[in-house]
Parts: structure tokens; C-alpha cells; sequence
């Protein structure tokens, strides 16, 4: 039987060989926990065998259980918006500000909203980051190579996981994330082509064929169906997009894992960490985390 439990320094799958004091089944989603163990090495580096567990109240002060952004909110903030305002084709830009007017409820929910519930950005504030990294991606890499339309790829980064604000919910006084009935029946995928193409809808003369190429951008960047997309990339700009997405989700995996041997000792995972979703499934963070120390 095993669970997850996580702080502000990552997370770790917890064990039980042997029925502790109270059992895991009688855990829910979010509860703040203590917990004894020991740290496995080895082929079981990363997971902690549980020897005893208590239920706790919640604290006061959350922030110790709460991921941090990586940088400022403003920071992010304030690159999510000037990529907004480098958008040039008229459209385009007036679809920007008109999902994102800063007085508006779908900019407050997208600025906290966690990207995910538990495999990248799984923090308040992670859509913001994640939305703006990857449309920095897909900037550099539209000035890289030939005959890319910037426009339509970065507008498309910065909208592509939109949809995140209706598939989840997070109760930032638990850190709880959860899914929505529509994120479940319906994903962000599809919802985030029906929250852009009803925003292109209120705006007058927006073309229909730009709209289309919008949406497809967003319905394909998962790249593959086995991976949740609604169609694979037919276009150079959809291309570009599921890689960039797919990319900063593995970084961002990556600096977990480079965080977590921050706060342990070294010798136990010698940089080498469990990553069932990479091909490999093996990751070595040993640079990242010795480039993360240089910050300190």
C-alpha cells in the first residue's frame, strides 16, 4: 500500500510493508499528515518505508507545504504580458487582451491556477509559469527557423492550456487539486478551443480561418491521442508547440527531483532519480542541482 505525501521541497511515495498505527486507506486527498520512516536507497532511492503515521491539524502557515513559483509572481507576470504585448497581428492580439483583461474573473483564476494536479507546476501560480515558458520557447524557435508564423505560435502558447482554469479547482487553504465535472467528462484540450473560439466569436471581423488554425494549434498540442490530444499537429506551428509544452514539463520534472536532493544527502541518490514517465525512466539531476546550489 503506498501513498504520496509532499512539502515545499517536492514529494515522495511513502510505503507501508507492515499496518501502521493508522492505516493508509483512511487518509483522504490533502490531509496533513505526520509521518516516520526510513529513506530507501538503491533501487528503492526516494521512497520512504513507513513506520508510523498521525492524522495533524492543519498549520497556520501553509508556505512550508506549498511548491514555490520558480522566480517572482511578478517576475512571470511580467513576461506572460510583454509576450502579450509582442504579438503584432491585430487579431491576435485583440483575442489576447480580451481572455486576459486584468479586470476580468478568467486572468485572476489563470494567474493562481496550478498547471497540473501532480506531474509539472503542480503549484498555485504553475499555469502562469508554465504558460509563459513555453510561449518563450516557441518565440525563440520561431526566430531560429525559417517560415514559422511567430504570431499564431506564441499567441497559441500563452492560450494553450486556457482550459486548465474550467478542468480544475484548488482549495489553496488544503493545497488540495482537484478535478472538475466538466475537466473530467470534457479536458482541458477542448475546453480551451471552446474558451478561444468564443472569445474570437464576440470580436468583430475575426477570421474564421485564423480561428481554426488557433484551435487546432490547441486541440493538437499534446502531440499524440495516447496523450490526450484531439488531433495530432498538422502544421509547422503545431509542431513547435507540442514539443515546447512537452519540453518544459520535463525540465520542470527534472527540477523537482533536483530540489528534493537539495534537501537531503547527496550521497544517497548520487544525482540519479526515478522518472517513470521519460523514456529511460531514469533522470540524472546531479548539474542541475549543483547549478542550484551556485544560486543559494
Amino acid at each position: 500500500m503506498s501513498c504520496t505525501v509532499a512539502d515545499q521541497t517536492g514529494s515522495r511515495q511513502v510505503k507501508c510493508f507492515d499496518k501502521p498505527a493508522l492505516p493508509l486507506e483512511a487518509l483522504h486527498s490533502a490531509e496533513f499528515v505526520r509521518c516516520d520512516g526510513k529513506v530507501g536507497v538503491g533501487d528503492f532511492q526516494g521512497q520512504i518505508s513507513l513506520e508510523n503515521l498521525q492524522i495533524v491539524s492543519a498549520p497556520a502557515d501553509l508556505s512550508r507545504f506549498e511548491m514555490p513559483m520558480h522566480g517572482s509572481f511578478r517576475a512571470h507576470q511580467t513576461r506572460f504580458n510583454d509576450l502579450v504585448r509582442s504579438v503584432r497581428n491585430p487579431d491576435l492580439y485583440a483575442l489576447l487582451k480580451e481572455i486576459f483583461r486584468h479586470d476580468g474573473d478568467v486572468w485572476t483564476r489563470f494567474a493562481e491556477s496550478p498547471a497540473a494536479t501532480n506531474m509539472h507546476h503542480n503549484y498555485r501560480g504553475g499555469l502562469l509559469e508554465h504558460s509563459g515558458e513555453v510561449a518563450l520557447l516557441c518565440e525563440r524557435l520561431a526566430g531560429a527557423l525559417p517560415h514559422i508564423d511567430r504570431d499564431l505560435l506564441v499567441c497559441a502558447a500563452l492560450l494553450h492550456d486556457i482550459g486548465k482554469i474550467e478542468e480544475m479547482e484548488c482549495d489553496f487553504n488544503t493545497g488540495k487539486i482537484s478535478y472538475t465535472h466538466a475537466g473530467t467528462l470534457v479536458g482541458h484540450i477542448v475546453l480551451g478551443s471552446c474558451i478561444v473560439a468564443n472569445a474570437a466569436e464576440k470580436l468583430d471581423g475575426f477570421p474564421s480561418r485564423l480561428k481554426h488554425e488557433l484551435m487546432h494549434l490547441i486541440l493538437s498540442h499534446h502531440g499524440e491521442p495516447e496523450y490526450g490530444a484531439a488531433k495530432r499537429p498538422m502544421c509547422a506551428e503545431a509542431l513547435i508547440l507540442s514539443q515546447c509544452d512537452n519540453l518544459s514539463a520535463k525540465i520542470a520534472q527534472c527540477t523537482e527531483k533536483a530540489q528534493v536532493d537539495n534537501g537531503l544527502d547527496f550521497a544517497q541518490t548520487g544525482g540519479w532519480h526515478n522518472l517513470p514517465y521519460a523514456p529511460q525512466k531514469q533522470i540524472y539531476v546531479g548539474k542541475m542541482r549543483e547549478l542550484m546550489a551556485e544560486e543559494l
